[in-house]
């Protein structure tokens, strides 16, 4: 099965380009080749572009808070683990306080010129040559202990934002149920309420996949094929989840 994510609103647009950035960070952290270097660079520079343009601290500050208001709540309901929910109060409470005791990591990176003379190349096709950054290739050339702890330096910048962010989706994932339904001639629409964040689970073997579309009332998708005869099947199933 194949997820696929959409959001619903401009703040679940963020943060799953938020969350889809951290991943790309931590998955090339490590510098394993040259490759890696380049990727993590990438990703950083977009996640220092992401953090510039949006408002993502004030909103998770939002978001958990209202996480918190729920699980205090649901202490009431009968059948609950109160120590884990309570360990999960606690939990919610410090990554807020992180989040707002954060500095602004703009000011970090202008300050730090090595950061700052990459960026500006790197938009540049091509721009990462030798004789372009002599100063990247010379970094590149270092100890590896060295260059590990230069990118868990700068990934440790933003890291009680991705910790937060990641709790907050894990608890809004869990708290959405799976829905099984049929795209019929490859087309598919629905209702939408109370929700940011759809996500669909797609058999690969049915060689499709979704052109999701939407709102915050009410989205609809449109299946394409990707099949050397671009044959659709008549009736698609898939799995909905809202949360």
């Amino acid at each position: 099965m194949i997820l696929f994510d959409y959001p619903l609103n401009e703040k679940a647009r963020n943060y799953l380009r938020f969350e889809f950035v951290f991943l790309e960070i931590k998955k090339y952290i490590n510098l394993l080749s040259s490759a890696d270097s380049t990727q993590y660079f990438k990703s950083l520079f977009d996640l220092i572009e992401l953090t510039s343009r949006t408002d993502i601290r004030q909103d998770l500050v939002k978001d958990l808070r209202l996480q918190t208001e729920q699980l205090t709540f649901w202490l009431e309901s009968e059948g609950i683990d109160k120590e884990v929910t309570l360990s999960l109060i606690d939990e919610i409470a410090i990554l807020i306080d992180a989040v707002i005791a954060m500095p602004k990591v703009s000011r970090y990176f202008k300050e730090n010129r090595f950061i700052s003379s990459l960026k500006q190349r790197f938009s540049i096709p091509s721009g990462t040559c030798n004789f372009d950054l002599p100063h990247y290739h010379f970094w590149l050339e270092n100890d590896l202990r060295k260059c590990h702890q230069d990118t868990q330096l700068w990934y440790s910048q933003f890291i009680c934002i991705d910790e937060a962010l990641t709790l907050f989706l894990k608890l809004k994932r869990s708290q959405s149920r799976e829905i099984s339904q049929i795209a019929k001639n490859g087309f598919y629409q629905a209702d939408v309420s109370n929700a940011s964040f759809i996500t669909m689970k797609i058999d690969n073997k049915l060689n499709v996949y979704p052109m999701i579309s939407g709102h915050k009332n009410r989205y609809s998708v449109r299946f394409m094929c990707v099949g050397p005869n671009n044959h659709l099947p008549k009736n698609i199933k898939f799995i909905e989840m809202f949360y």
